[in-house]
């Protein structure tokens, strides 16, 4: 049960009203054709993701002229709008936008105004993330929407997180 609280002048009373349970939120996952990207996307829908949520998948590429880069984006796509469907119980809209990805991200969110920006990282070091460049690492400083930036990790078994 979430409330929302009302702003009003000093001579008025403060009401509280309930928020309809039944209103889903907008998340925004980032993905790619790395592992990385996979292992958030599959984190968001089992952590993050709740029935009658509306997730937005944006896939950025270099060039939508390049018809086996937009046919292997579709089918990424199209895989993991299946998934998500199938084990989350969420709303799917997909996105395949032309352009710089760290860029691209942030431009959706700025429309699409999500609760949070779902993504993944490779984990590497912060002299190689300056100096290679990183989107997440852009993403956080520039989007207006609350990142959640999935870092590889190992657990206890010695297998990826």
């Amino acid at each position: 049960m979430s409330f929302r609280m009302q702003t009003l002048n000093e001579e008025e009373e403060y009401s509280w009203t309930q928020k309809d349970s039944t209103d889903g939120r907008e998340i925004l996952i980032a993905v790619d054709h790395g592992p990385k990207s996979k292992h958030a996307f599959d984190w968001a829908l089992t952590h993050f993701c709740r029935p009658g949520d509306t997730v937005h998948l944006l896939h950025s590429v270099s060039s939508l002229k390049n018809n086996i880069v937009c046919d292997a984006s579709q089918t990424l796509m199209d895989k993991l709008s299946a998934e998500a469907l199938k084990l989350s119980k969420v709303k799917i809209v997909t996105r395949i936008v032309e352009g710089d990805a760290g860029k691209s991200i942030c431009k959706e969110a700025e429309k699409v105004k999500p609760i949070a920006v779902v993504m993944g990282t490779r984990g590497r070091s912060l002299m190689k993330s300056v100096l290679q460049g990183s989107v997440s690492e852009y993403c956080f400083h520039n989007c207006k929407a609350a990142p959640v930036i999935i870092v590889p990790g190992i657990v206890e078994s010695g297998e990826e997180s």
